[in-house]
Parts: C-alpha cells; structure tokens; sequence
C-alpha cells in the first residue's frame, strides 16, 4: 500500500526538518558580550585569522574594551617588540616575535607601519610604547612618537624642546623621563612628558660634569630612579629630586653592564661575553646590602647556551618574568657570503637565598636575512 507524504511532517526532501531551521543561529544574534567575553579567553596571537572572519569580530577586535576585559579575567599575555635594521640598506622597522599554539612555532614579524628610528630612546607605559628622538638623515630629531600596539597603530606626540640622538628615558608614576642625547647648555638637559596633560617640561639636572654629550649606551628604571650606563661611568637619576648624579657604586656596576640587559624584580640582568663569573649571565641588585654582580647559576656556555660567535650584538627582554635574548649569529667577516640568522634564547628565573639560578627553556631559530641585522633594541608590553 503506497503512502502519501504528509506535508506536516516535512517529508520533502528539498525542505529541511523543523529542529534544523530552528537551530540555524545567525552570529549577529550572539550577544556581542558573550562575542567580547569569548574573543578576549582567545590567544591574541590568533586575533589577525579571527579578524577576517567577520565584520563584527572585526569591529570587536579593535575595542579598547576587549583588552580592559583581558585585564579583568587574568588573561594578558607578555609581547616581546624588537627593531631590527639592516644597515646601510634598511632602517630599523618594528618586528613581534609571534608565536602559535607551540613554542617551536616562533619566529619576528615584520610591523613596516610602525614608527622605528635609528639611535631612539624608548618608554613602555601600558600597552604603548614613547619613541623619543633619535637619528634621521643622520641629524637629531625631536620628535616622539607613541606606539598602541593593541593595534599596531601609532600618533605623533609634542616635540622636546630639544633635538636628541642615543639618549635614554624610563617612565615612571605617570611620566616618561628623557635624559641627555645632546650637550648640555642650560636646564633642559633633563625633561620629562607629562602622560596625562601631554606636555613636556625641562628639569634641572646636576651634572657631575660641565660639558657632557650624553652619549649613553644604554639604561634601566630600578627602584624608581633611571639608571644610566655611560663609556666611562655610571649615572643615576632620582625624579623624586631632580638630580643626576654618579652612582656611588658606577664601579662595580659598569664593569659588567652591557647594552644587552634588562630589568626583572627590580633586578639589572645582563649578558657577560666575557664569562668574568664563570657564567653567560649576570645580576646586580641595586638595594643588596653588598651591591656587586652575581653570576646566574644553571646556564652553562656551550653546553645549553648556544656557541654563537658573539653575543656583544644581542638584546635581552623581561617577557613576564623570563629572560629573553634576541642574539644574532653571523658570520665573522660582514664580508662574508650566506645567511644570517637571529636567535631567540628564552631563560626561566628561580631564587634561592640570595643566589639566582637559571635554566634555558627554549632556543629557537626567529628570523633568516641575506643581509646582516642589527638588533636596535627589544622589549615587551603586556597586551
């Protein structure tokens, strides 16, 4: 006996079954805080796929809000920056070591939209970074740019008073303090950007000399003041007085400071070509009752710390409380033919006592040029 289909129940085959139509959810009907709450749970690192997925996400994506609910769910993560160059044929350009779901999947990104200038002085605050000065057509400049790199977009800020070339700068409580880059003539060797009001206004800095160009090699913020490493000596400056004055231990402390260092716990962490402790890596902690440096136990050169001809060209970063080392492995000769590479070396941090130990995590293969890089500086945001 033949059955007549009964349009009821749906029994045409070109027309789909009730439940299915009503499963059928349009992403538009998803309230866009759940959308906000989800997108911010997500590694940011998969933000540029999920941005072209849809308009909406699009449009979230790009909110300070999602950032300040990633703020509130714990949920940041440490992003290392670096500017890279490759004279005399590139200038500097922004570079993010991106990686994917796994650590061996690291390697620098190229950011060509973002403002990076030779022989700049650089400040974090938050999630954006102050280029200060620097070096164009090889002349100083005084203009500063900031970095959001939530969005990998930047603005030009008030210029200095001053133009300035290889000067330092820190921020701290609310300012972004710069510091030399230019020889001394009256109270403006010092000035310091208000973050709020967005103005710049000169200090008075005391110098232990008359005449001083300010060429610094590099600095660090410890224990709210700015340390300064000087060729022929060590500074310190206290915004809390205004004056920049010799650190009665420059000694010690320039003896193993190098351009590649950085700051962890209020901690100077720095690399020592020279293994003078025996050791790849050193710390001087500038509020120890014996202020001297101390080797970093656990890392041994040649055995877990990679071989590379040198690490004078190299530049650490505190990326969430490890030690992170952008270090170029080039050929001996800048003459010589073949690639050039750039390595990241990642170290974890443990205190015993008084003793710092440390154990090398990752070493991994980041960028490959026929050209010979050089690593401007490198440092991290928490986005």
């Amino acid at each position: 006996m033949s059955q007549v289909p009964d349009a009821s129940n749906g029994n045409d085959r070109n027309k789909k079954p009730q439940e299915e139509e009503e499963l059928k959810i349009s992403f538009a009907d998803i309230p866009s805080d759940i959308t906000e709450h989800c997108l911010a749970l997500t590694r940011r690192c998969h933000y540029p796929n999920l941005s072209l997925a849809s308009k909406d996400l699009h449009r979230i994506l790009r909110t300070p809000e999602l950032y300040e609910t990633r703020t509130t769910l714990g949920v940041t993560e440490p992003i290392l920056y670096a500017s890279i160059g490759f004279p005399p044929f590139e200038s500097p350009s922004w570079y993010t070591l991106h990686a994917d779901d796994h650590v061996s999947s690291r390697h620098l990104r190229k950011i060509a939209s973002l403002p990076s200038r030779l022989l700049s002085a650089v400040a974090a605050v938050g999630t954006e970074m102050y280029v200060i000065g620097g070096s164009v057509g090889g002349k100083a400049t005084s203009d500063v740019d900031l970095i959001d790199f939530r969005f990998h977009t930047s603005r030009s800020l008030p210029s200095m008073k001053r133009t300035r070339s290889r000067a330092v700068a820190g921020a701290i409580d609310g300012k972004v303090y710069v510091i030399g880059g230019c020889r001394k003539k009256s109270d403006d060797w010092v000035e310091a950007f208000d973050v709020k009001t967005q103005t710049w206004r000169e200090m008075p800095g005391v110098l232990p000399r008359a005449h001083w160009e300010g060429q610094f090699v590099t600095s660090a913020v410890m224990d709210d003041k700015i340390f300064v490493l000087d060729p022929s000596t060590c500074l310190v400056f206290d915004p809390k007085v205004g004056v920049l004055v010799e650190w009665e231990d420059g000694g010690e402390l320039m003896s193993l400071w190098q351009a590649s260092s950085c700051v962890v716990d209020d901690m100077l962490y720095s690399v020592d070509p020279g293994r003078s402790l025996k050791y790849p890596i050193v710390v001087y902690d500038p509020k120890g009752e014996v202020k001297r440096w101390r080797p970093v136990y656990g890392v041994h050169w040649g055995r877990d710390w990679p071989s590379f001809s040198s690490y004078y060209d190299s530049k650490m970063a505190n990326l969430g409380g490890k030690l992170m080392i952008l270090v170029c492995n080039k050929p001996w000769s800048c003459f010589q033919y073949g690639r050039k590479e750039v390595w990241c070396v990642e170290i974890g941090l443990e205190r015993h006592g008084d003793e710092m130990f440390g154990r090398v995590e990752s070493t991994k293969l980041v960028l490959v040029s026929e050209m010979w890089p050089s690593i401007e500086l490198s440092r991290t945001v928490t986005l």
